[in-house]
């Protein structure tokens, strides 16, 4: 409790010092306004006020320096010049010395002791000394970063880099976030957040993403997947990871040679060019193909070298599941082909937004403008548009489709700044092509059909032992009243027919379900089922 109270009171005295409360309701709370409509004044204002904010998230330290980089990736939430300025919460984070980083990893004991007798693990930071443990290590960090720092070194001959956590983080972070918790009030009314915006949503998602950072294990998880997922892509370098070395708070992997892309001078336009398309290419297929994506892909987690490029720094993914890969690819595909009526109306389904409760022909009117940026405005940023677009019309974007624009945004400026004339649209034709081709092969045909079979079976094995039960029940009881009447057994038959068409209505109405469910005109086995109960109920009329 204690440790809360102090931490409100320098929270407050950081706030109070940088005049937060005051900028935050006046250009936070204005997000609906666009860029191009502040006057010169009133935009440098922003800037000056967005610099404060950077700088008061810096003293507040890690949890505060990782939530102004997650509300950069939230064009839908934040105005585009503090995007832009939260930006570089990235860089210039104070480093701590290599004897006070010893305290994050040397407590923790893996050694194996089953046999009574403990057998020392070589690779135990706690009964090893880790200048020891590696060929070579540099104590001098080479990157440092709110979360932690990276240093160099050499094991078993590979040169690998090391990333270690800063010490005692957790218990900073949790009482930062049990604060943010207390706060969030204010900052609804402060940013002036759209009444579809759910705040208690986003700060769950802000604090699983930051646990998921904290453990360095989730990162080395992430980047087999990377590694598997590129494995068949020459120009593509995932780095390995050495997971005997790693822990919760410490990270062994690769060193990756090169030259970050934001470093890249004296290069020729062809080659800056060949790096753009490479980029953006692989980037789409993590995003379309694979729906598993780097979230941070700045021009400093890019490494080229030699006709390569390899991905670095697989703290922050992005996962997308199956209905929103499919949305997302549509929406690419319709924007392709310039069709807006089919943008339009996928975007609205992505946005969670009825045609009814907005003015469709206004808003296909920007969709088309949207679409014309995209194909001919070559050179200049676009992926933020959508987020202009769902802030004009009040949409409140799913989480994922608001981080994926930010990455793409990234993805986009990397490139801009490669090539001049780079247009995401040029690397649009054999993406899509490829992404149509995985949707509609045989091998993902079979796969959903397989599903939807289990799915089947087990809507008719839950069936209530049921019907049957029921059926019997009712037969008996019918039976009893109708012992020695024979003069109304044909009624009895009649209601036995009746109870028959009590199970083809469920069997009608489960497929049918199945049918729609599916969203797919491949659902074969509902139309199946579908049909052949339909059939059967006409033949058990015709034989009453």
């Amino acid at each position: 409790m204690f440790k809360k109270i102090s931490r409100y009171l320098t929270i407050v005295k950081v706030v109070f010092k940088y005049n937060l409360l005051s900028l935050l309701y006046k250009d936070l709370g204005k997000t609906s306004r666009p860029a191009e409509m502040c006057s010169t004044a009133s935009d440098a204002k922003k800037r000056s006020n967005a610099k404060k904010l950077r700088l008061a998230f810096e003293e507040l330290g890690p949890t505060y320096i990782k939530f102004g980089q997650t509300l950069s990736k939230r064009p839908d939430m934040v105005p585009n010049s503090y995007i832009e300025e939260l930006e570089k919460l990235q860089d210039n984070v104070k480093v701590l010395d290599f004897t006070k980083m010893r305290e994050s990893f040397e407590n923790e004991c893996v050694c194996d002791g089953a046999s009574g007798e403990q057998e020392h693990s070589p690779a135990c930071y706690h009964c090893n000394d880790i200048l020891e443990m590696f060929d070579e290590f540099n104590t001098t960090p080479i990157a440092s970063a709110s979360i932690g720092q990276v240093y160099r070194a050499v094991l078993n001959g590979k040169d690998v880099a090391v990333k270690i956590s800063r010490p005692n983080l957790i218990d900073t972070i949790n009482v930062d976030i049990d604060i943010i918790y207390d706060i969030k009030f204010l900052l609804i009314r402060m940013m002036g957040l759209g009444k579809n915006f759910n705040i208690d949503v986003f700060l769950r998602e802000f604090e699983d993403m930051l646990h998921r950072e904290l453990d360095y294990m989730v990162e080395a998880m992430n980047i087999k997947c990377f590694r598997e997922n590129f494995k068949d892509f020459e120009d593509v370098l995932i780095p390995d990871v050495y997971l005997d070395h790693c822990r919760k708070n410490i990270l062994v992997m690769d060193f990756m040679e090169g030259t970050q892309v934001k470093d890249i001078v004296d290069v020729d336009l062809e080659t800056r060019s060949k790096y753009a398309r490479l980029i953006s290419s692989s980037y789409l297929q993590q995003v379309y193909i694979d729906g598993f994506y780097h979230a941070d892909p700045h021009g400093g987690n890019i490494i080229v070298k030699d006709g390569t490029i390899a991905f670095i720094d697989f703290g922050a993914v992005g996962k997308i599941d199956g209905e929103m890969i499919r949305n997302m690819l549509n929406l690419f595909n319709a924007m392709y082909i310039k069709n807006t009526d089919v943008a339009a109306n996928v975007f609205l389904k992505i946005g969670k937004l009825n045609r009814d409760d907005v003015d469709l022909h206004r808003f296909k009117w920007d969709m088309d403008d949207l679409i014309s940026k995209q194909h001919y405005m070559a050179g200049e940023q676009q992926s933020d548009n959508y987020a202009k677009l769902a802030i004009k019309y009040n949409m409140s974007m799913p989480s994922e489709f608001s981080t994926l624009e930010r990455a793409l945004m990234l993805i986009e400026s990397v490139c801009l700044d490669l090539n001049p004339d780079y247009s995401l649209m040029s690397e649009a034709k054999p993406m899509i092509a490829k992404a149509m081709k995985e949707r509609y092969s045989i091998k993902r045909i079979a796969g959903n059909l397989q599903m939807e079979v289990d799915e089947y079976m087990e809507i008719f094995k839950n069936l209530p032992a049921g019907i049957n039960d029921v059926i019997e029940t009712i037969q008996g009881y019918r039976i009893e009243r109708l012992r020695g009447k024979s003069d109304i057994l044909g009624k009895y038959r009649l209601l036995d027919d009746f109870s028959k068409y009590i199970f083809l209505s469920v069997l009608v109405i489960s497929s049918a379900y199945l049918v729609v469910r599916g969203e797919t005109s491949l659902n074969l086995l509902g139309i199946g089922g579908f049909v052949g109960a339909v059939l059967m109920g006409i033949r058990s009329l015709l034989r009453s």
